[in-house]
């Protein structure tokens, strides 16, 4: 426990580590409060609300007509406030529209948005159960809920760039654990027995796994915790599909309440995290420097996208199992229906990378 304590207080006592972990915590905060509240926009009774006051808004109007949703309650809604027709160039949106009817427009209305020179203003409802949230709810045998979800996206779209950004944290700061010691010529002294050798490389790992469960615990509190307190997390029982952006009748994972997917999604960036851990363990007990570990395993962490875009089928599918891809929502959606091979990707790379690492540091320093 004492090796355990001392290699845990060297690495998050690392100069990157302590300037990067709340340089990250920054970032997410800046990026949610200037690109997800910033955005926002709601026109509720011809005022126009932006940011924060967009979203107090929006949630306020939709307290109103919050639970499930008829056609007498879309008839309601577009009653009180209209159909949006505002368009703006290069806006890719309707610019009069508030959560409520811009809700029922995209999923009831017979009109469309594709882009800002590409739309059609809605002029009347069509039937809920001749759309697609009739036909999901059909096909899953729920209701179709209607409650201000928008917090739900926020919170996959921020996860996931915390997550990328704690791995790059996460990739500089474990490197030193192994490459370090053979840099500073320790290894040889740390080595003095074979009960000391072993207990040395396990309070290493042990070590560089806690550092990394760190990382994933602050990401996701903060997102949680920022999220919940502008958007509110209401509506956790709401298909994902409607969350996304994305519904799909024939899609098994659109209709799954979005707390779960969020559930699968926090499930996925812990093994995303532990896996890459893994591998800068391995690449760090095969060199003899930080500088060769962090430059290879960035390698390693960033090749699956270039295989993903040079081969297709089988290949993207067990590139979906690396940890870049992932921590990434759209992936998840994709890989849904087969989710059990990339999981069975990442577990072997998290075992397989350990054990290796540890080996590899043991005989080499051992035969020395």
């Amino acid at each position: 426990m004492r090796l355990y304590r001392m290699e845990l207080y060297k690495l998050m006592h690392g100069k990157f580590f302590l300037a990067g972990l709340p340089m990250i915590l920054a970032v997410l905060l800046l990026y949610f409060a200037s690109v997800n509240v910033g955005d926002e926009r709601a026109v509720v009774n011809g005022k126009v609300y932006t940011g924060y006051e967009a979203v107090r808004e929006n949630r306020e109007i939709t307290k109103e007509f919050t639970g499930p949703l008829d056609d007498e309650t879309a008839e309601q809604i577009i009653e009180k406030y209209g159909f949006p027709s505002q368009v703006e160039e290069y806006y890719g949106g309707f610019r009069d529209e508030n959560y409520l009817n811009g809700f029922v427009t995209e999923y009831l209305g017979n009109g469309y948005m594709r882009s800002w020179d590409d739309y059609k203003v809605s002029t009347e409802l069509i039937p809920v159960a001749q759309t697609d949230l009739g036909r999901a709810a059909e096909t899953s045998g729920k209701e179709i809920i209607l409650c201000y979800t928008k917090g739900w996206s926020v919170l996959l779209d921020t996860l996931q760039l915390g997550m990328i950004l704690g791995s790059v944290l996460i990739l500089v700061s474990v490197s030193p654990v192994f490459a370090e010691e053979r840099q500073c010529r320790m290894s040889a002294l740390l080595f003095t027995s074979e009960e000391g050798r072993d207990r040395d490389v396990t309070a290493k790992i042990a070590a560089a796994f806690t550092l990394t469960a760190a990382v994933y615990a602050a990401v996701v509190l903060s997102v949680f915790l920022s999220v919940g307190a502008v958007y509110g997390l209401e509506g956790g029982n709401c298909m994902t599909g409607i969350v996304a952006g994305s519904l799909n009748p024939i899609s098994r994972v659109t209709m799954k309440p979005v707390l779960s997917f969020v559930l699968l999604s926090l499930g996925a960036d812990a093994l995303a995290l532990m896996s890459l851990c893994a591998v800068v363990l391995c690449v760090s007990a095969h060199y003899e420097t930080s500088f060769y570990t962090v430059a290879v395993s960035g390698i390693v962490w960033v090749m699956p996208l270039l295989i993903r875009i040079m081969f297709g089928g089988l290949g993207y599918v067990v590139m979906c199992g690396t940890p870049l891809f992932l921590v990434m929502t759209g992936v998840l959606m994709d890989i849904y229906s087969i989710l059990f091979i990339p999981a069975a990707v990442g577990t072997a790379t998290l075992i397989f990378c350990t054990m290796n690492g540890r080996r590899s540091y043991m005989l080499s320093e051992g035969g020395r």
